[in-house]
């Protein structure tokens, strides 16, 4: 729905006493009668035909001022014609679009003079306007969070639109996308929405300046039919049972909503909050997609939301994603002076802003310029603004270095040999089948699915995520994301509802990667609807055998006897990758990599050789949890080591050496291990 705010003369209008009282509140009594009796008319009308209401809201000397709701159903100039029907006697200075806010306020004015019936909040719930959460109190804080802007029909040229593309170091699909809005193919009219968009970047304002220019250049080509824009942040999975949250999809029909899909913490494990909230999410962009734009925004080292969560909202419409783009030195300096002017800063120099830059480099990414942008901004505030901070050095806190491109993570992980052996050779068929294409061969398609078998702890979940990454950037996969379910995600409670339930899975997964972990509790203890699950699944691998891979995971002696009880299950899985248990030298080595990942570090040989000994000690139990052993290991050194160095102090002291140092003393068997062989019994006296 379209929110206008109407300025008009109404010096023609015979409105009782309209200029003998200076009183505020008593001109406003005097036009009681006549406007109550106006707004009135336009509430009848908007009862009947559902598609315009209008209400007056001030009246003042020969100036009147009216707000109205147009909805989806009625024509682009409906309510002005309503208007200019029942009120002939005015005439109509100006027409602007306006925020929810900005409306209430307007009904609050003419609830408070008694000028309409209903008051402002039973009109916002009549409309369904409401999209404001509630506060679930003190501690649970509210399931989302909204604010809205307008962008106004200013003009936005295609050469104007390249020239603000130049200056925001926009990647080539952004260019693209203008050149498909501005395409003389088009015809310029709204008639739906023919795709939705992912922006993704390192930064929020880097997403702020590309929707800056995306919405004008959609305005500009009536490919939007109102400015309203909405923004919706910090979802969290409560927001599904908020009746508020769902009104936002109609109440900015003919507008835009822009989803930022950072929330809370999302492990893609199993069935969450979070995959609840994406069906219904995909639910409404499929439903609401056609009138209403839809915008996600993946902002770089902030979504927590899961790939294959984001997936089962994407999987709805067709969506173009726009990525930050990058350039060189210069335009890079141009930008951050470009971000610069619009600060109260003034002394200051480009090589102030460029300092802050990586050093050596040919090419500069967005987030590289806003990362710098806001060090200097930082600075800047104790240089300029709070002066007394002026010569204080703040400590700095060194952030976890970029992660390596998935290919090299893999390299690096400890062991698996026969597992990245088992990689290249996929990624040598993938490539060959590639080659084959591009020189015109007939492709031969092979099965890809996988059967992962090892221990709790052998890192098949994190082979299945790098490899997911990996096949993306080889072009195998088209989405590139990871959809990880269990038992109780695949089977239904109900005879019939299995087979639903794992088809919806097979397409939220379209174009990324399937991952049962522990498959073989699909047929464990004859349960009948897991049969009815594993043939489903069978099925489903064939009808999307172009579209997804399946990877089965489970424990190496089960997942043979899962194998053994359905032949066409057998006969489709192309690669077994075996993740044996690791050695005690190869705990030791995952243990080092978790130190320089979270800033320990170990200096003496006696306490890596203690360090050795229990991983030698632990080795010789079976599913002894490998790196998860050795995870539940340090973060006992660590909360160790704190004790023992802030133990009866006030105010100690420490340097960065001793903070990140761990010594033997810290190091023990996991606590759960020396209670798992004790007794526990009673003494008869």
């Amino acid at each position: 729905m379209i929110l206008y705010k109407y300025s008009a003369d109404c010096s023609k209008m015979e409105l009782e006493n309209k200029k003998q009282d200076n009183n505020e509140y008593a001109r406003f009594y005097s036009y009681q009668s006549p406007i109550t009796a106006l707004n009135n008319k336009f509430y009848t009308i908007y009862s009947v035909e559902k598609k315009v209401r209008v209400v007056i809201s001030k009246v003042w000397d020969d100036k009147m001022t009216l707000v109205a709701v147009q909805k989806m159903e009625a024509d682009a100039e409906e309510c002005e014609k309503i208007i200019k029907k029942h009120l002939p006697e005015i005439d109509i200075l100006k027409r602007e679009e306006i925020t929810s806010e900005e409306f209430g306020k307007e009904l609050t004015r003419a609830e408070r003079n008694d000028w309409i019936e209903r008051s402002k909040d039973s009109i916002f719930r009549e409309l369904q306007m409401t999209i404001a959460p509630c506060n679930y109190g003190l501690f649970d804080g509210v399931p989302y969070k909204v604010s809205e802007s307008v962008y106004s029909e200013h003009e936005m040229s295609k050469q104007t639109c390249e020239n603000y593309l130049r200056d925001i170091l926009a990647s080539d699909d952004f260019y693209e996308e203008i050149d498909r809005i501005y395409s003389n193919e088009n015809e310029h009219r709204f008639v739906g929405h023919p795709v939705h968009y992912l922006i993704t970047a390192g930064d929020k304002k880097a997403v702020d300046d590309m929707i800056d220019v995306l919405i004008p250049a959609l305005l500009k080509n009536k490919r939007l039919l109102s400015g309203r824009v909405c923004y919706v942040e910090n979802i969290q999975p409560k927001a599904k049972h908020e009746e508020g949250f769902f009104n936002i999809f109609s109440a900015f029909e003919g507008g835009t909503v822009v989803i930022n899909l950072a929330g809370e913490n999302d492990l893609g494990m199993y069935a969450t909050g979070y995959h609840e909230l994406a069906e219904e999410l995909g639910q409404k962009l499929g439903e609401y997609g056609n009138n209403t734009l839809f915008i996600f925004v993946d902002v770089s080292g902030k979504r927590t939301i899961a790939n294959e969560t984001i997936a089962a909202i994407l999987c709805h419409a067709d969506m173009i994603q726009i990525k930050e783009g990058y350039g060189n030195l210069k335009r890079a300096e141009a930008y951050l002076k470009r971000l610069a002017e619009k600060t109260e800063y003034t002394d200051y120099k480009v090589e102030d802003l460029t300092q802050y830059l990586p050093e050596d480099r040919e090419i500069y990414f967005v987030s590289d310029i806003f990362t710098a942008y806001n060090q200097w901004y930082g600075r800047g505030l104790k240089t300029h603004i709070y002066k007394a901070y002026k010569e204080k050095d703040i400590t700095r806190i060194e952030l976890k270095k970029k992660m390596d491109q998935p290919y090299v993570e893999l390299q690096k992980m400890v062991g698996l040999s026969d597992v990245k052996k088992v990689t290249d050779e996929i990624l040598a068929a993938a490539k060959m089948q590639k080659m084959r294409k591009e020189m015109g061969l007939p492709e031969t398609k092979a099965s890809m699915h996988m059967l992962f078998s090892g221990n709790p702890g052998s890192a098949k979940t994190t082979v299945a995520r790098l490899l997911t990454q990996i096949l993306k950037e080889e072009g195998v996969l088209s989405n590139g994301h990871l959809v990880e379910c269990g038992r109780q995600d695949l089977v239904g409670k109900y005879v019939g509802w299995t087979a639903k339930i794992v088809e919806e899975k097979f397409k939220a997964a379209r174009g990324g990667i399937l991952f049962i972990d522990e498959a073989y509790s699909l047929v464990e203890d004859g349960k009948t609807y897991g049969a009815e699950a594993i043939n489903t699944i069978v099925q489903q691998m064939e009808n999307y055998r172009e579209e997804v891979i399946v990877i089965f995971a489970g424990y190496p002696e089960k997942m043979s006897e899962f194998l053994e009880q359905n032949e066409g299950l057998a006969s489709r899985i192309a690669f077994h990758l075996k993740f044996p248990d690791y050695t005690a030298q190869e705990l030791v080595q995952i243990m080092d990599l978790m130190l320089e990942n979270q800033g320990y570090q170990i200096n003496d040989q006696y306490t890596r050789e203690k360090c050795l000994a229990i991983c030698a000690q632990v080795c010789t139990e079976k599913n002894y949890g490998n790196g998860r052993f050795v995870r539940n290991m340090l973060e006992q050194a660590m909360m160790k080591q704190a004790d023992r160095l802030l133990r009866g102090s006030g105010n100690l002291e420490l340097s960065k050496e001793e903070a990140s140092k761990l010594i033997a003393e810290d190091f023990e068997m996991p606590e759960e291990r020396r209670t798992q062989n004790r007794k526990i019994g009673f003494v008869v006296c």
